[in-house]
């Protein structure tokens, strides 16, 4: 996850850096999630445990990797960042959840909410490999 932090005097608004991602979207997709997982930092200070990747990949298109176990200071940087992506995912957000170690109530309801909140501005959403659990609470069953 790269993220650049502007100046004190700037909006405090963080940048999701974008990765120049050739070919059709599908690509870029697949591509962009591949980088996100890569490249996924601690999700807090101290916290190796838990890891998130963000890279955009077209205008309104952001893919989002978790990795860990995520504990209270991970899910409180999670939801920091989740304003961000809701922002630049006005057209698409893809979670990839496949290295997450489980999910509690507390990181079910932050990433329910950022997906309640980008299908409300009409932005797809899709959930890649999340937990047996979490994906019964979203009303992902697996078949």
């Amino acid at each position: 996850m790269t993220i650049d932090t502007p100046p004190a005097t700037a909006p405090t608004r963080t940048l999701i850096d974008e990765v120049d991602l050739p070919g059709d979207l599908t690509e870029r997709r697949r591509r962009a999630v591949a980088d996100a997982v890569a490249h996924a930092e601690p999700a807090a200070t101290g916290n190796r445990r838990a890891a998130v990747g963000i890279r955009r990949y077209g205008p309104g298109c952001v893919a989002i990797a978790l990795r860990g176990r995520f504990d209270r200071a991970g899910r409180e940087r999670l939801r920091a960042l989740a304003g961000e992506v809701e922002r630049q995912a006005g057209t698409e957000l893809v979670i990839d959840l496949s290295g997450l170690d489980g999910c509690d109530a507390g990181l079910a309801r932050v990433l329910a909410r950022l997906r309640i909140r980008c299908l409300a501005r009409e932005a797809r959403v899709e959930l890649h490999d999340p937990p047996e659990a979490l994906a019964a609470e979203l009303g992902q069953f697996r078949l």
